[in-house]
């Protein structure tokens, strides 16, 4: 067999046993795969969640199989608890414990973000701009850095150095001589912002793969040391080596760097100057959805740092108790009792019962308290009422079935997304503010949802203050004023209570 023959033939092998082993594949192959991963990304993609309670996500999915189950009632039949354990099971999931919360935590594996990145990209390339030149002109700039600063000649570098000087003092000169600027055409601004969003959203996904790096030297050295086989000096030789292997490879240096690059207050300020300008660009006008994927990029990025290196204290945390003496020596005495229980109860698991052991139970005891008795009350008493015949008006259940049909369903993923757009500069609104800058459209039933979401959200509800707030109906005419409590929206990072989706 030629070298390219079997080089073929491994690829080939490579392929199938990533379709049939990788959770990814499974995913994406599976029947409900539409709804899982439009599920997967509107909870913790869409909302910007790293993770998420156990309670909270079972209601989030309580509230999407109602609305599937509108369309089609034949999908998502299950309940919530047993999706969540199968797409757990599948590595769709990752399920732990944080010791600040008194709940079980779930976060997406990085096969799920590998799924959920393929549909996305599938997707925006029919229905948005797809980058050649930006992308073309990164391959070439990414490449000639590669090549500049693997190079250590200095006189190679001083020559590019002279060109790169010599370029500036020409657009200098140029234009103080009065030449006209060149600046990006619209679709060139278009075509690189889209692509360095496409970057940020890949890179975010890759904080899954980094996390799991750590996390499996963390269940490693807690396999080690529960087992009881190996010494301790042993254990932590082999959990000090590969912490110090993570950290020297590709993926540890890298994220070690980014994390040294982002957390320096100079980078930034200089990156929220950057976003600042970027929002004032009349070329990125209809670019909203990125725009504010964007301006939550420092703080989206910050935590999911902060969450690998809480993955890394953990590490750090089991090492001390490693290093604890008295606690590794008391772990390895209940390990040997746990075991020589185990021992017995397998030589008693098939020998006869003894007659002579006896066990008595003394059911007959009762005892009780005067304060344990209750009150006495009347019984209740009820009036005769005779039974009358229910008369079906046909003309009354018209009217209401009008009436009903009139209603219009509240939208409270896109109101949520209004207060959330209305407060992003970190400033206060109350709801007669919002009203007037996009006025209710659903009439008062709006309101009573907008009274829900701050009550579910922890905003300011003031009973002592009235606001009144002005209803227009659709030809543009004043249907009513309502005098309602003064409701004040806080920006998202100042509410009292996560979100809860009301039902």
């Amino acid at each position: 067999m030629s070298a390219s023959s079997y080089l073929s033939s491994m690829r080939r092998e490579s392929i199938r046993s990533y379709f049939e082993a990788s959770p990814t594949m499974k995913l994406l192959r599976s029947d409900l795969a539409p709804w899982v991963i439009d599920f997967l990304n509107r909870s913790f993609k869409s909302d910007e969640a790293i993770s998420l309670g156990q309670s909270d996500l079972r209601s989030r999915l309580s509230v999407y199989q109602e609305e599937i189950h509108e369309i089609d009632p034949e999908l998502l039949t299950m309940a919530p608890e047993k999706y969540l354990a199968q797409w757990t099971e599948n590595g769709w999931l990752q399920r732990f414990l944080e010791s600040t919360s008194n709940e079980p935590q779930f976060q997406l594996t990085r096969y799920a973000e590998a799924a959920i990145r393929f549909v996305d990209a599938a997707i925006s390339q029919n229905s948005s701009l797809v980058g050649t030149e930006s992308r073309l002109r990164l391959v070439i700039d990414t490449l000639e850095d590669i090549v500049r600063g693997a190079s250590a000649d200095p006189d190679r570098r001083l020559n590019y150095l002279r060109e790169q000087r010599a370029e500036l003092d020409a657009e200098i000169e140029a234009i103080e001589s009065g030449k006209s600027v060149a600046v990006y055409r619209p679709s060139q601004i278009r075509e690189r912002f889209q692509t360095a969003v496409n970057l940020l959203k890949d890179l975010q996904s890759d904080f899954r793969a980094v996390e799991e790096r750590f996390q499996i030297i963390a269940r490693e050295v807690q396999q080690l040391q529960s087992s009881g086989n190996d010494s301790r000096g042993g254990i932590l030789g082999y959990a000090l080596d590969a912490e110090d292997m993570l950290k020297t490879k590709d993926e540890g240096i890298s994220f070690y760097a980014f994390v040294a690059f982002l957390f320096a207050p100079s980078q930034q300020n200089a990156l929220l100057k950057t976003i600042h300008e970027l929002q004032q660009m009349s070329a990125l006008a209809d670019q909203s959805e990125s725009l504010f994927r964007v301006r939550r990029m420092i703080p989206a990025l910050l935590a999911e740092a902060d969450k690998v290196m809480r993955t890394t204290a953990r590490l750090s945390s089991t090492l001390k108790r490693l290093l604890d003496a008295r606690a590794a020596a008391d772990r390895v005495r209940v390990a040997n009792l746990l075991r020589d229980i185990r021992q017995a109860a397998m030589q008693l698991g098939g020998a006869p019962t003894d007659s002579s052991s006896q066990l008595t139970v003394d059911a007959e005891l009762d005892l009780s308290s005067p304060m344990a008795r209750t009150f006495w009350t009347p019984s209740q008493s009820f009036t005769d009422q005779a039974a009358t015949l229910h008369q079906f008006d046909a003309e009354q259940a018209k009217q209401m079935a009008a009436a009903f049909a009139k209603l219009q369903r509240l939208d409270f993923r896109q109101m949520r997304h209004k207060i959330r757009e209305a407060t992003l500069e970190g400033n206060k609104l109350t709801l007669a503010q919002l009203a007037e800058a996009q006025p209710i459209e659903a009439g008062v039933v709006e309101l009573l949802g907008y009274l829900q979401i701050a009550h579910d959200d922890g905003h300011q509800i003031d009973l002592t203050i009235n606001d009144s707030i002005v209803v227009h109906e659709s030809r543009g005419e004043i249907s009513l004023v309502v005098s309602i409590p003064r409701v004040t929206f806080n920006p998202k990072a100042a509410t009292a209570h996560p979100v809860k989706k009301p039902r």
